[in-house]
């Protein structure tokens, strides 16, 4: 009986820190499932990012193709316009890439089916305004998408 109820408490306490993520429209990464993503202070439903802070994201990347490069497609998407956030958009993602226990620095390129770990955090500038969005977070090259996601927030 013990047994068990350590097993559900484990998989309530998994639940809670794992952040819910929508697949990204139009696009043919795999879906990441919520166990897959961790974001600071993103409890399941909604992420209150507050400004000056810093955030950190983690996630489990298995890419269907060989990637020589990543980078960043960070951005807010506010009334369907993606506002790129400055500093992480556009930047390379390969020194943020660990294997795929997330202990160690592989960097790119990146072998179809394989799984790595994508550890990164940004600041949340005190300029970003007090709204409600999407954060769409990819990483990917020109032809296409290792990995996206997108999770409903809110800067405060």
């Amino acid at each position: 009986m013990y047994f068990w109820k350590s097993i559900c408490l484990l998989a309530l306490i998994a639940s809670i820190q794992a952040t819910q993520v929508k697949k990204c429209p139009k696009n043919s990464a795999r879906k990441l499932e919520a166990n897959e993503v961790t974001i600071s202070n993103c409890p399941k439903n909604k992420c209150t990012l507050k400004r000056n802070t810093k955030v950190s994201i983690e996630m489990k990347v298995i890419p269907t193709r060989d990637f020589k490069e990543l980078n960043n497609d960070i951005s807010g998407i506010l009334l369907d316009v993606p506002l790129p956030f400055p500093g992480i958009y556009g930047t390379s993602a390969c020194p943020h890439i660990y294997d795929a226990a997330g202990e160690n620095m592989v960097g790119c390129p990146l072998k179809a089916n394989e799984t790595y770990t994508y550890k990164n955090s940004f600041d949340i500038l005190p300029i970003y305004p007090t709204v409600t969005l999407e954060i769409h977070c990819a990483l990917g090259d020109g032809q296409g998408d290792a990995a996206c996601f997108q999770i409903p927030a809110r800067i405060k």
